[in-house]
């Protein structure tokens, strides 16, 4: 499949948030991560239901279900609180973990030829600040040292998934950058950047509010409610659109995305996403 960045070019490309609110309609409200052949199913259906041109793996939900069913590797990620990175350290050098994940990436891509397929996860400085967290300490204790490993610990188990048929990695952040600190950001976040280069995938990040890009950012694409510089722009749509707003004329190139809410009516899902595809 052509990247989000070459797919955006031709056409209006849409991608979708939507798997609590899938997981509530399709999966008796357990998204099952864990069982890769009822993922697998489970994702399909959606993808059918809803038409999404992008079909997206958020590895934080893997890993957190992850963690959810094996209280030995909680405990073991509880004794790395001392340094910010330890916990997501040792929670992505689970081998029981890098072997399902990966598993999971390739039945799904093998499933869905067709849809742009997509890595999502949370920034290296918001992984590692949940993880540090579910493991018992402060997130704040993440520091620009431990943002910098988190990084590289990050870009070293997105490797594993080099024969997936990745199209993309997503990074999204919790928080809006301020002007001064994204060339600082974006240095952090370069291994997962090298690691996307190399293997011929976009990479974009996400934010919550449009953040102004420097000239010849190292962004394939970003995602936020209004464009963020000159690369390809995914305009999240806002919650409102689901209670009959009509969103603003698209800018060319760009593309949609938009958070299913996870209580939404399935036939206004339904009409609302065929109205979008009209404009």
């Amino acid at each position: 499949m052509p990247r989000p960045t070459e797919l955006a070019g031709h056409k209006r490309m849409l991608w979708l948030d939507h798997t609590a609110y899938s997981a509530r309609l399709l999966a008796q409200g357990q998204a099952p991560w864990l069982d890769t052949a009822a993922c697998v199913a489970w994702l399909r259906q959606a993808q059918g239901l809803l038409r999404p041109d992008v079909l997206a793996l958020p590895l934080d939900d893997v890993t957190a279900a992850w963690l959810d069913g094996h209280p030995a590797l909680l405990a073991a990620i509880a004794e790395k609180t001392k340094r910010g990175h330890g916990p997501l350290k040792e929670l992505l050098a689970a081998e029981g973990l890098r072997t399902h994940t990966t598993a999971l990436a390739v039945a799904l891509r093998a499933a869905m030829p067709g849809a742009v397929f997509a890595l999502a996860l949370p920034s290296p400085r918001d992984w590692a600040a949940q993880i540090l967290q579910r493991a018992g300490g402060v997130a704040d204790a993440v520091d620009e040292d431990a943002v910098d490993a988190a990084a590289a610990v990050m870009a070293e188990f997105l490797r594993l998934f080099a024969q997936a048929g990745v199209d993309a990695v997503l990074l999204h952040e919790s928080r809006v950058w301020a002007a001064d600190e994204v060339d600082l950001l974006l240095d952090l976040y370069q291994p997962v950047a090298n690691v996307a280069r190399h293997y011929g995938w976009d990479w974009g990040l996400q934010w919550p509010e449009a953040v102004a890009q420097p000239t010849g950012t190292r962004l394939g694409f970003t995602i936020a409610p209004a464009p963020c510089g000159v690369v390809p722009a995914g305009l999240t749509l806002p919650d409102r659109f689901w209670q009959g707003e009509t969103p603003p004329a698209p800018p060319p190139g760009s593309f949609d995305h938009a958070h299913i809410p996870v209580d939404a009516h399935p036939e206004t899902v339904l009409a609302r996403l065929a109205q979008l595809r009209e404009r």
